[in-house]
């Protein structure tokens, strides 16, 4: 067993350790890794963000259950409007006043 296949079965509950596995020690995707991942919001995000660079489609419907990773991921990773979102978004005042604010809305 490799280091890595080691590290994902000791930590396969962990979406924040993978997360940090791919982006530090991998230094990049891991797609055994990412059912887990993308579990979390959150990480679901920074994963996108710090790994991927750019969107991950998969991991839309969970991103967008956090309002504030949903205001995120629509700021700097797709950098438009993500209308499929906005309902989530709606849901917290602060984050859909930045969202509205930011897309001129």
């Amino acid at each position: 067993m490799t280091d890595k296949e080691l590290f994902l079965e000791q930590h396969k509950d962990s979406p924040e350790d993978l997360y940090d596995y791919a982006k530090d020690i991998i230094k990049g995707r891991w797609p055994e890794a990412e059912p887990t991942i993308m579990t979390s919001p959150a990480y679901a995000y920074h994963y996108a963000y710090g790994v991927i660079k750019g969107s991950w489609p998969e991991a839309e419907p969970i991103i967008m259950a956090s309002p504030g990773y949903a205001y995120y991921y629509s700021k700097y990773i797709i950098k438009d409007r993500w209308p499929e979102a906005e309902p989530a978004i709606m849901k917290n005042s602060y984050c859909w006043k930045l969202y509205k604010d930011h897309f001129k809305l």
